[in-house]
């Protein structure tokens, strides 16, 4: 959303040691609820306009977490 979909996710991939341990150590960062997130203006313009809606952080991650559209 932030970024009106200019900046993709990258694939990431590991390789499996069989001879030590792996660890992972996730780090999650988020807002809080009520925050209100959008595609940042910067991006945007006549040639990108907004993609997503404006929304509270809250109803983003519900939509995101029931596949539901953005």
């Amino acid at each position: 959303i932030l970024s009106n979909g200019i900046y993709k996710a990258v694939l990431h991939r590991t390789t499996v040691n069989k001879e030590k341990a792996r660890m992972s150590w996730p780090v999650f960062c988020e807002p809080p609820p009520e925050t209100v997130v959008g595609p940042i203006p910067e991006l945007l313009g006549e040639d990108n306009p907004p993609k997503f809606k404006t929304k509270s952080f809250k109803d983003y991650q519900y939509c995101k977490l029931n596949k539901l559209p953005q």
